[in-house]
């Protein structure tokens, strides 16, 4: 992979990273908000597929991961926990 399409990626990652950080910090508050919750599997769908997709496949194992715990918590299986955010 070149420098620009590694370049491109790290840019849309960190974009996305930083507003993964803050629908954490707003979930952590209202740990029940529907709409944050789909924003954050969004995010973490988004990463995955990203990185996957320029062959970061450690960053996309673990984003998978934690897309499958968010899919737990769409579904009502889990709760937000203050660990879950951690």
């Amino acid at each position: 992979m070149n420098n620009k399409m590694t370049e491109i990626f790290l840019d849309e990652a960190n974009d996305l990273l930083d507003k993964l950080e803050d629908l954490l910090l707003e979930l952590e508050n209202n740990p029940e908000d529907i709409e944050t919750i789909q924003a954050v599997f969004r995010i973490m769908h988004t990463i995955k597929g990203s990185s996957g997709m320029f062959g970061f496949d450690a960053i996309s194992h673990f984003t998978h991961e934690v897309e499958s715990a968010f899919d737990s918590v769409r579904n009502g299986e889990v709760s937000v926990t203050p660990e879950l955010i951690t």
